[in-house]
Parts: C-alpha cells; sequence; structure tokens
C-alpha cells in the first residue's frame, strides 16, 4: 500500500512539474516600458494590455492580438518601443499594423526591423535561444508591405528594400511577433521586456552620390595608369 502510494505521489509531482514546464513558454504583453522616438516625431502606438487570444501561436484565424501604430517620422533615426511582458503559458502571437508617415524630407528606400532589449545606446539584439522572433520559422502571417517588394526575414530581424517612399508619404507594415515567457532571462536588464526597433533607410542625397562617382573614377584611372606602365 505504501508503495503504490509512493507511486502516485510521485507521478502526481511529475505531472505538476511537466505543466509547470509548460507553463513557461508564452507571455502577454501588459504595458509599455521606455519609448524613444527619433528628433521631433510623434504618433500613437496600442493600445497594449489587451490580449483576446494569448497563447495562440499558429492557429488558422488570424491573431486577434493587434497592437496598432501610427507614427510621423520628422527626422531620420530609429524608434525603440519597450513592451511589458507578463508570463502565460503557451506561445502568444501579436500582429503589429503599423501606419508610417515620411515627413523627413528625404525619400526611404529602405526598412529595418529588430526585437533585443533595451533602448538606445542599450540596446541589445535578441538571440535564437529567448523564442522571441518575427514569427519565425512559421512565417503565418507573411510580413506585408505597402511599397516595398523585397524582404530578407530573419528570426529576429526584418530588412525591407525594392522600393522608395518619397517624402510626405505613407507606408504600411503588417508583421507578427512571437512573445515568450521568461525574458528576463536574457534582458540584460533583468526584467521582463522586449524591445521593438526599428527605422528607415533613406535613399543617398546626390552630393554622396557624387562623392561616390568621383572616387571611383579615380580607382578607375589608377588601374588604367597600373596596365599602360605594364605594357
Amino acid at each position: 500500500m505504501r508503495s503504490n502510494r509512493t507511486s502516485k505521489l510521485l507521478a502526481a509531482a511529475f505531472l505538476l512539474w511537466c505543466g509547470t514546464l509548460a507553463e513557461t513558454r508564452g507571455g502577454t504583453i501588459t504595458a509599455f516600458g521606455t519609448t524613444s522616438f527619433p528628433t521631433g516625431s510623434t504618433g500613437t502606438i496600442g493600445p497594449v494590455g489587451i490580449t483576446p487570444s494569448p497563447n495562440n501561436d499558429n492557429t488558422v484565424a488570424p491573431s486577434p492580438n493587434i497592437i496598432p501604430y501610427n507614427i510621423f517620422f520628422n527626422s531620420l533615426g530609429t524608434l525603440d518601443v519597450e513592451f511589458v511582458v507578463a508570463n502565460s503559458g503557451g506561445t502568444t502571437e501579436y500582429r503589429f499594423t503599423q501606419a508610417l508617415i515620411n515627413n523627413t524630407g528625404q525619400t526611404w528606400a529602405g526598412f529595418h526591423f529588430e526585437l533585443g532589449f533595451g533602448t538606445e545606446g542599450n540596446f541589445v539584439r535578441s538571440g535564437l535561444s529567448d523564442s522571441l522572433d518575427f514569427d519565425s520559422p512559421n512565417l503565418d502571417p507573411t510580413p506585408f508591405s505597402s511599397v516595398f517588394t523585397t524582404l530578407n526575414h530573419q528570426a529576429d530581424t526584418l530588412d525591407w528594400a525594392g522600393g522608395n517612399v518619397p517624402a510626405i508619404s505613407v507606408v504600411i507594415f503588417n508583421f507578427a511577433v512571437d512573445v515568450p515567457d521568461n525574458l528576463q532571462s536574457f534582458n540584460p536588464n533583468g526584467v521582463n521586456r522586449f524591445t521593438l526597433r526599428q527605422s528607415p533607410a533613406a535613399v543617398p542625397e546626390p552630393a554622396t552620390m557624387l562623392l561616390l562617382g568621383a572616387g571611383l573614377t579615380g580607382v578607375v584611372g589608377v588601374i588604367r595608369k597600373k596596365r599602360v606602365s605594364a605594357s
């Protein structure tokens, strides 16, 4: 009897331990942390803290966990938004829907996104071991841009190209982020938070392109002189 009872207690403890492990795989966004806008830029983000479908990764229906952005980029630079996470179990997928207005006076030739921890000079990119990613490798849904046609999609980065966003125009982005539990184990600050960083890439100004052309012309001249002296 005692042996049978002991076996049952051990089995129950094992199941409880397994359940604890299962509940350390997902997280829900509850609030904003630190945010950092490019100089003079304005806009709205969120709301956050509303998660209709926690632990919904890879479900057939589109994720209802939506975080909208409406941002006026009034200067070139980096937008850092930190999100506070609460452990929930499973894997929670969030859809980011962004409308970004180019008010920088320059044409954008691309856009860069990355996941990590901290903001500004203290930012550290996410790694594969933390399970925080741009819905990789499943890619459901596939990221979308209203302007850019080429995407280099990595686990922790999105790099868009193949289009131009002129000044005083809008580009739309839709993409998903998978949020795990226990990010404090990977965050250098020891807090259960992550950061979405993003920045536009401007078309080089004509003066810069002219200097580049002059440099190439000089190189070609040197090569020609060497060929003449060799002959």
